[in-house]
């Protein structure tokens, strides 16, 4: 009994590496492919786009780091903030639109979350969903636009507080599963 036990969880760990593994190969499909799109159909200039951005997140007395893969800045404004994931993007908006709140003060307009396949767009202030797909995606001009249009005020310190414990708590599920749950692997 205890040997069965023993290698049931083997290959329950080995399962789990090979589906991080999968998702980051998933995940760095889309970082290729969104640094492509930012570039040469968005507009921006290489040195307007910041990659693999880490970031300090103070809670208590406690100091943890989160990232993003993209950080976009306009006019010397940080205005957008990208993750690409393996998997559902609905899961991650809330990370994502919290990290946009975090990453700057005042927080950046616009929060992207997008796979290989597929992107959405949200507004940070509302936390809404505004557009789905690559062409939702504001190119250089309209982020100059809304920057000059935006009303970015700063989060009360309560609010700060808030998203930082939703990234924390995001950041903490590491674990990504691109199949779904009709894609499972018996381990019987």
């Amino acid at each position: 009994m205890d040997d069965e036990f023993v290698v049931r969880e083997k290959k329950i760990l080995s399962i789990l590496e090979r589906e991080l593994e999968d998702g980051e190969s998933l995940a760095a499909a889309a970082r290729k492919m969104i640094a492509y799109l930012l570039v040469e159909k968005k507009g921006y200039l290489p040195e307007d786009i910041a990659k693999k951005v880490v970031f300090e997140v103070k809670v208590g007395q406690e100091t943890a780091y989160s990232s993003m893969d993209f950080l976009v800045s306009v006019s010397g404004k940080k205005a957008m903030v990208i993750k690409c994931v393996a998997g559902s993007l609905s899961s991650r908006e809330r990370q994502v639109v919290a990290a946009a709140r975090l990453i700057g003060a005042p927080p950046v307009l616009v929060a992207v979350v997008a796979d290989s396949i597929n992107a959405e767009v949200l507004d940070v202030r509302t936390g809404k969903l505004v557009g789905e797909g690559f062409g939702a995606i504001p190119i250089k001009d309209q982020m100059i636009q809304m920057i000059s249009e935006g009303d970015s005020q700063l989060l009360s310190p309560e609010r700060l507080e808030k998203e930082k414990r939703i990234l924390l708590a995001f950041d903490a599920i590491r674990c990504s599963v691109p199949q779904g749950a009709n894609g499972g692997i018996d381990i019987g």
